[in-house]
């Protein structure tokens, strides 16, 4: 008789165990899918955003002097391959990426750079890429296109 108390008073307390645990852990999943919810909605939010982003100008000038500055490994697959880094200092990089951008009917956001940006256009990428942008007969990426091919790769 002293043997079945134990053994019902060791089920009993396993039994009331595994509630208050259940109970725990189903409040912590509860507040964790809450959390992940919201995070998933905020990364949605966060990749709309990107993806207008990738769009704008301010985008595109940034991704030019990305590409002058650093240099392009994106094996776009143009004859002369990828494009090296420092064809130009930062900030001449800044004043052409306001030029190629008109390239492609565009407004810059920094407009009295264009003027200084074409000079700096002519002398460093215009051998490349034609003094219209359109890349000397398919040998280098064409700067007039609406999206840059780097950028819808992307």
């Amino acid at each position: 008789m002293k043997q079945n108390l134990i053994l019902i008073f060791i089920i009993l307390f396993a039994t009331v165990a595994f509630l208050i645990n259940r109970s725990r852990l189903h409040t912590t999943q509860s507040n964790l899918n809450h959390i992940d919810h919201k995070k998933e909605k905020h990364l949605h939010q966060n990749s709309k955003e990107k993806i207008e982003d990738i769009h704008s100008v301010k985008y595109l000038e940034s991704y030019i002097e990305d590409v002058i500055n650093n240099g392009s490994s994106q094996k776009l697959g143009f004859a002369y391959g990828d494009m090296q880094a420092g064809f130009a200092d930062k900030d001449a990089a800044k004043k052409i990426a306001a030029y190629v951008v008109t390239l492609s009917g565009k407004q810059p956001t920094h407009p009295e750079w264009v003027k200084e940006g074409h000079t700096f256009y002519i002398s460093n990428c215009g051998g490349c890429h034609g003094e219209d942008g359109k890349g000397i007969h398919g040998t280098f990426p064409d700067l007039t296109r609406e999206t840059l091919l780097g950028i819808e790769r992307r």
